[in-house]
Order: C-alpha cells, then structure tokens, then sequence
C-alpha cells in the first residue's frame, strides 16, 4: 500500500471511530400504553394502518395491511408476541403465510425500532430485511383468532396493549425478502451466528479482499455487507445472529428488535466497527442512497406525523445522521484508493 493509500485508510478509519464515540444522551419518554381491555370475541375491524415507506398502491405492503388474517399460532412462549400467520391474498388470491408481533406490556413500542429498522432498509434499496408494516387489529379479531386457546387467550388478556380504540399494535411481516412473489416464501436455511461461524469469516475475508476471491458469492457478500452498513447505522450492537439461505444466496434479517437502542455504549459499537472498517467493496447503489438520506430525509422517514406516530426519538436521528456521514467517509476513502468501479461493485 502506498503512503496516499495508508493515510486515506487511517482517515476513513479515525471517521468510523469519531462517528462511534458520540454518546447517545436520554431520549424522550415512549407514549404510556393505555388501558387493557379484556380480549373479545366479537369481530371487530381493524382500525387504520400507519402508512408504509412506499406509498400505499404498493401491493406487498397493501396486502399486508389489509389481507384478511385467517389462522394464527405462537411461535413459541420465550417469544410470546410473536405468532405465524395466514392471510388471504386478493393479488392474486389465495392463502399466505407471514409473521406477526404483537404489542406487549412488557415492551409495548418494541414494534418501532423493528420498522425502523425495515424503514432504514427500505431508504438504502437493502435486500436482507422483510417488508414490514404497522396494522392495528381490533381485539375481537384477536378473540375469534385464538378462539380455543385459552391459555394464550388469558395471556393476551393480561399482556397485550389494548388502545383506546380497542386495538392492539402489531407488526405485521413477510416471511420472506424482495418485494414480489418471493417475499411470500418462508426461506430455507438455518440460523447462523456472526461471531466465531465459518459463514461469517468466510464473508467478512471476501469483504475485505478488493478483488473478488476464489470461490466467492457475490449474492452473498452484497446481503452480509448490507448487514454490516444496517446494523451500524442503527446501533445494532445487539444482533448475535441471521438467517442464511444457502439454496437462494441470500441473508434474511427478520429479528430486528434491538435495533437503534436508546443508548450504546461506543465498546460496544466497536464490535460493529471491527466487522466494517476492512470492507473494501460496497453495493453499487449505497453511496448515493446515504447521500440522499440527510436528516430531512429522516425525518420524514422516522418522525413524520404528530409525536405518538414517531419512530425513533430526535436525539437518535443525530446519531444516526453521524454514523451516517462516519460511513460516507469511509467509502469515500476507498473510492479515492480504487475508484467508484472497483468499490462500488457489488
């Protein structure tokens, strides 16, 4: 490496580090949950949905506001908010599956930092993360849902977060990524662990590589780099795992509750640093993508509407528009060393 090229790299990588250290401070107070009313049988319809980061003709996300949800089981009690469901599709009809998260007590906004998240995917043109939306589901549908399961049904008595208007919040998601017929597909695979895996030293020596490697993925790096670029922009120091899908190449990030936290400590942003600073090529799109997402764009993204409808607080778009320009500099250190074609490639 160069004396030019050294000195760029330590440039990028000083940014990543002043973007990592700017402490996140306290952040407003979530909205109380209201009052819970009992579970009821009687059908209820859902009240409306907040709107998606597409505009509403967007049929994926449509049908997953307004499919008519037919069946549901929990996905197991160590997540007791999380169910499979079926929904009946009108385009074109039929029966299909998704997930459901349902707002509990114990944690009754955790549905915001995941759409957040599926928001921030949404704005960089990333693939790994599921369509995602808010619906609000009345809770006789809940009732007729779980009708016979009474264990589950005293349980929602007890713990989901019943609003004023006899809705529970949800997060309703597809099973599978992209935004046609493929998002309706539950992926094959298994889960795989970012630290200590053969998958994810595999993936971050084929990051690091400014040339393609003997046997490399393409498919799969673009989806672990995305990874990489996500959880760093939100504070994702949480994330221990994914879900890989060998038969489709292809990342699915479908847990995304720890995203953008109130507060992260800068050693924990560190591990995220790690994994990123070595990545020497980025997809092709992701540059212009973080340039057009200045804080206005964020904004509107995250806080639009009145206070009760935002999804993050103020303090945690500065951070985010920090890490943002940390991660600007960086590419842009590696587009100086190689150019745009050799960086921007994937």
């Amino acid at each position: 490496m160069s004396r030019k090229e050294g000195a760029l790299s330590r440039i990028a990588a000083a940014a990543l580090v002043l973007g990592a250290c700017s402490r996140e401070r306290p952040t407003e107070a979530d909205p109380p949950p209201r009052a819970q009313p009992a579970l009821s049988a009687a059908p209820v319809a859902s009240a409306a949905p907040a709107s998606p980061p597409a505009s509403a003709a967007d049929p994926l996300r449509r049908e997953l506001l307004r499919a008519p949800i037919t069946s549901a089981s929990i996905v197991g009690w160590h997540r007791p908010g999380l169910f499979r469901v079926t929904i009946e599709r009108r385009d074109p009809p039929g029966s299909a599956p998704a997930l459901l998260f349902l707002s509990l007590a114990e944690n009754p906004v955790v549905w915001r930092r995941s759409l957040a998240f599926e928001r921030l995917a949404w704005a960089l043109g990333a693939r790994v993360v599921p369509a995602a939306v808010l619906r609000r589901i009345g809770t006789g549908e809940l009732g007729a849902l779980f009708a016979g399961q009474k264990d589950l049904r005293d349980y929602l008595a007890r713990h989901a977060v019943v609003q004023n208007d006899g809705t529970v919040d949800a997060l309703m998601f597809a099973p599978g990524r992209g935004e046609g017929a493929e998002a309706w597909r539950v992926p094959a695979g298994r889960d795989v662990t970012l630290e200590h895996s053969l998958e994810a030293e595999t993936w971050a020596r084929w990051a690091a590589s400014p040339e393609p490697l003997l046997g490399e993925n393409s498919a799969l790096l673009a989806d672990y780099v995305e990874t990489l670029v996500l959880d760093y922009l939100s504070g994702n120091v949480l994330r221990r795992g994914l879900h890989l899908d060998p038969a489709g190449s292809a990342i699915h990030l479908t847990d995304n509750r720890s995203a953008f936290p109130a507060k992260v400590e800068p050693r924990a942003l560190d591990v995220l640093l790690a994994r990123l600073r070595p990545v020497a090529r980025f997809p092709r799109g992701l540059e212009r993508a973080l340039l057009a997402l200045d804080r206005e764009r964020a904004r509107a993204l995250f806080v639009s509407g009145p206070f009760e409808t935002w999804l993050l607080p103020p303090r945690t778009l500065v951070d985010l528009d920090e890490r943002r320009k940390s991660l600007l500099t960086l590419i842009a250190a590696r587009i100086a060393e190689r150019g745009d074609a050799a960086v921007l490639c994937l």
